[in-house]
């Protein structure tokens, strides 16, 4: 995204890219972890079908699926290089290390080369946690990457952590077949990510439905011939597990770099701060690399500011950042939830808006998951949390109104086509006002 945007503002750019363009998000991330959703998404279905009286038998052909995955990610990637080549950024093949203040070694199987630059953006993404006791073999023991491969689907898969990546995986390989449980050392699911106590009973209630068991306060210990074994309150036990995934996070991709030579030392948590994107004298670091919130479109828009930023214009705000869960039903989140708004000593105001209270999600059978909306004492919106299908879309209206500072009012004067997931919004607006429609008193 930076270098697109500063060579379209007329400035000189090289973009040095050690594997493929696109970054972790459409080579190991969201692209194929969304295609897998996709395609598995009717397999994840067939029971409330099978209730509608379809019955819908589907037989599940891997090396097909995996070619379809690759070739997607292959179309998508040689796009971004086109569009990359027609603004006129300079592609260079090969690993790149600073060798001091704007200048960069660029290392490739046949040639090494040294590019000098009155700016550099570092962008290089994140890499797979891997927990000493572990560790990554591709066999026995996935990261995510290994997982996203599709090298097999096993007959039992312990997933080792209950944030976005292990459980979006962990949907993935339920529905392809595998019996799956996922082993979290904390007390909740998503955790970090402000999911109400609401929403963690419903997400919890979903996965036990969908044959997902969840072991929460539970460590993992160790691997064995026959499974993975587990500490928890009650002692030590095994679970069977043919494979073991390991996704408890992300580590930005900063040691390699060599950061020492421009006084700067690998981060482990990133560099964060808010207040600009200067890590050093010329230098500016975005994305993964800053640590939080690792989001491909919070990567994508500082990129965009930080072009903007080094041609001298003011980037606008960012004042809502939605996240996304690809679980059944999905989940998402924007802005500040109740508990955090009270914390932070606001007076709020909540409203809630149930699914089985809602014609479409009805007439879909999807009748679990909700709609909530906080407002502060003005009615001004402060955030939304929906557990919902199409949550990951749905948020983008929620996401706008927190942007745009816009009020519980405004959001119940849009008229909501009908019937449709987006009047639950509209419906959560109205309770938070006190005047529900289809829901309460």
């Amino acid at each position: 995204m930076a270098a697109r945007r500063l060579a379209q503002l007329g400035r000189e750019v090289v973009l040095v890219e050690r594997e493929w363009v696109g970054g972790t998000c459409l080579n190991r991330g969201c692209i194929p972890t969304k295609a897998l959703y996709a395609a598995t998404e009717p397999l994840g279905k067939k029971d409330i079908w099978a209730e509608m009286g379809l019955r819908v038998e589907a037989e599940v052909d891997l090396g097909r699926l995996r070619d379809w995955v690759h070739g997607l990610v292959e179309g998508l990637r040689q796009g971004i290089e086109k569009l990359l080549l027609a603004s006129g950024v300079e592609l260079v093949r090969g690993e790149g290390q600073l060798l001091g203040p704007g200048r960069v070694l660029v290392r490739s199987p046949s040639e090494e080369q040294e590019l000098r630059a009155s700016t550099i953006v570092l962008a290089t993404g994140s890499r797979p946690v891997e927990l000493p006791h572990l560790p990554f073999d591709g066999e026995r023991v996935w990261s995510s990457d290994h997982a996203l491969r599709l090298p097999r689907v096993p007959e039992s898969l312990v997933v080792v952590g209950g944030g976005v990546v292990g459980l979006e995986l962990a949907t993935v390989y339920r529905r392809l077949g595998a019996q799956v449980t996922v082993v979290e050392l904390l007390d909740r699911l998503l955790p970090g990510l402000g999911l109400s106590r609401r929403g963690q009973l419903t997400l919890q209630q979903a996965l036990k439905e969908q044959r997902i068991e969840v072991r929460l306060s539970t460590k993992a210990d160790s691997i064995s011939d026959s499974g993975l074994k587990i500490e928890t309150s009650s002692g030590k036990e095994e679970i069977p597990a043919q494979v073991v995934l390991v996704a408890v996070g992300r580590r930005p991709a900063s040691f390699g770099l060599g950061l020492e030579k421009i006084g700067l030392s690998p981060q482990e948590r990133g560099w964060g701060g808010s207040q600009g994107f200067q890590v050093a004298e010329g230098v500016y670091a975005i994305g993964d690399l800053r640590g939080g919130a690792m989001l491909a479109h919070r990567a994508a828009h500082e990129g965009l500011a930080v072009a903007e930023m080094l041609v001298g214009n003011r980037p606008p705000p960012v004042a809502a950042l939605p996240q996304a869960v690809f679980t059944h039903p999905e989940v998402a989140l924007v802005g500040l939830g109740e508990e955090e708004a009270r914390r932070a000593g606001l007076q709020v105001k909540v409203g809630r808006f149930p699914l089985g209270a809602l014609g479409r999600a009805l007439a879909e059978g999807e009748p679990r998951g909700h709609f909530q909306l906080v407002a502060d004492e003005a009615g001004r919106l402060l955030g939304a949390e929906l557990v919902a299908p199409r949550a990951s879309d749905l948020i983008a209206e929620a996401a706008l109104a927190v942007q745009a500072g816009l009020s519980l009012e405004d959001l119940a004067a849009t008229v909501h086509a009908h019937p449709t997931f987006p009047e639950g919004l509209w419906e959560a607006a109205l309770a938070a006002l006190g005047r529900p429609l289809h829901f309460g008193r």
